[in-house]
């Protein structure tokens, strides 16, 4: 009786609220919009087979118009990343850790949230959201499964939010975008740094800035990205900032939609580790290769290679360089299943090799978001 109570009286107050806030209201909700994704693979090599996820997510859009004026608008996104399989560190799909430090075991953990406004003069944005070198990395973070082992994003294990690579934190940005031309400015603010001794300091001030931007000639895309670390730990923990940690990134992407073509290099200071969990300088390099055949372009091949080492001058001979291949069949806007393989020609920092060469049956489906 008074769960009836309770919900006949909230029914009434919703119907004596006027009219004209009612529609307020109803356009409200109509502007938030739940999405998600849900991925996951039987996966094996020589080591054993398991079932894994590969960071399923749900979350919520929203936009508003600011006093009623079109050309501005409030926007937001809050996302979060789900682990529903027991986590098993023998066999690593994604590059992507899906979580920040401390959340990776986490059923439930933080991927983005951040609130902006958008303007005919570009967008402002404040929260954990992509950097804005993931809208030139993002062309070659292309696989369903795979990919996206040298694109800078997931550096030294991470989602990039400390380096502001990937799923950036405490960040703002600012973009602008055309048709054929994007910038993009972001800094990070952790009030955290160190003085020349690598000691812990507060500095209230800026620790990490990135710009990144490209110019599309028709069908083919050219752009550079920048980011560098002010702040950072001389020995940091995981997931926090390594002091010096700069990456710099050149792309060419060619895309008509049933065919793409991407590669993206990069050279970087202590922006990655090595098998021995030691940051070093070098460079990495990988391309995308995506082909959609067959009726209604229902079948896609994606290829993706990449090499990350240290300069010749590190005395490091460690060497990540992979090559992975997928088969994929889209049966609906919802649903895509994935046949991938990736070969691992690995070379440890004690000369070994490092080769598990990984075979995976997925399965992909989405609501409100866009199956690649």
């Amino acid at each position: 009786m008074k769960k009836f109570t309770t919900v006949f009286l909230l029914m009434l107050s919703i119907s004596l609220v006027g009219q004209e806030k009612q529609n307020k209201i109803i356009d409200a909700l109509n502007s938030v919009v739940p999405y998600g994704t849900f991925e996951y693979a039987l996966a094996g090599h020589k080591e054993g087979v398991s079932v894994v996820d590969i960071i399923p997510r749900f979350g919520l859009t929203g936009e508003w118009d600011f006093d009623n004026n079109g050309d501005y608008s409030f926007f937001t996104k809050a996302e979060f990343g789900l682990h529903l399989t027991d986590k098993n560190d023998f066999i690593k799909i994604s590059p992507d850790p899906g979580a920040s430090y401390g959340q990776e075991s986490n059923a439930i953990f933080a991927r983005q949230g951040y609130i902006g406004i958008s303007s005919p003069f570009g967008s402002i944005s404040i929260g954990k959201q992509w950097g804005v070198h993931y809208t030139l990395a993002g062309n070659i973070d292309n696989m369903y499964m795979f990919g996206g082992d040298a694109i800078g994003v997931y550096n030294a294990g991470t989602d990039g939010g400390a380096s502001g690579a990937g799923r950036a934190n405490q960040a703002v940005k600012y973009e602008f975008a055309n048709d054929a031309f994007y910038i993009g400015l972001q800094g990070q603010f952790f009030a955290l740094s160190t003085d020349s001794l690598g000691v812990r300091t507060d500095k209230k001030w800026l620790d990490a800035a990135s710009i990144a931007s490209y110019y599309s000639f028709g069908k083919i895309k050219v752009g550079a990205s920048f980011t560098k670390g002010f702040g950072g730990i001389l020995d940091p923990h995981h997931g926090e900032a390594i002091l010096d940690d700069q990456l710099i990134s050149l792309l060419i992407d060619f895309n008509n939609n049933n065919f793409h073509f991407g590669i993206i290099g990069s050279t970087f200071n202590q922006h990655e580790k090595d098998n021995t969990g030691i940051h070093f300088n070098g460079w990495g390099l990988e391309y995308n290769i995506k082909y959609n055949f067959g009726e209604n372009k229902k079948w896609s091949f994606v290829n993706n290679s990449s090499i990350v080492m240290p300069f010749s001058d590190e005395e490091n001979i460690y060497v990540s360089n992979r090559y992975a291949f997928e088969l994929a069949r889209r049966f609906s806007v919802n649903t895509v299943a994935i046949l991938g393989f990736r070969y691992d020609n690995n070379t440890n920092t004690d000369g070994s090799k490092n080769g598990l060469h990984t075979l995976a049956l997925g399965f992909y489906y989405n609501f409100n978001y866009p199956v690649p």
